[in-house]
């Protein structure tokens, strides 16, 4: 394979994670609800706004 199509599937891959990971955030943007608490280790979050434990 060319280094071109090859950087190509990696950053299909990156991306396919990356949406997998944030989905119920994606979806709650595009349905309009309200955000889905973070995880705890997300430290730049409000702490009401983060999942305790």
């Amino acid at each position: 394979m060319k280094k071109k199509t090859i950087f190509v599937i990696i950053i299909l891959l990156l991306i396919t994670v990356l949406v997998y990971i944030h989905r119920r955030v994606i979806r709650a943007l595009i349905k309009g609800e309200p955000m889905p608490k973070a995880p705890s280790w997300h430290v730049w979050v409000p702490e009401k706004d983060r999942i305790q434990g």
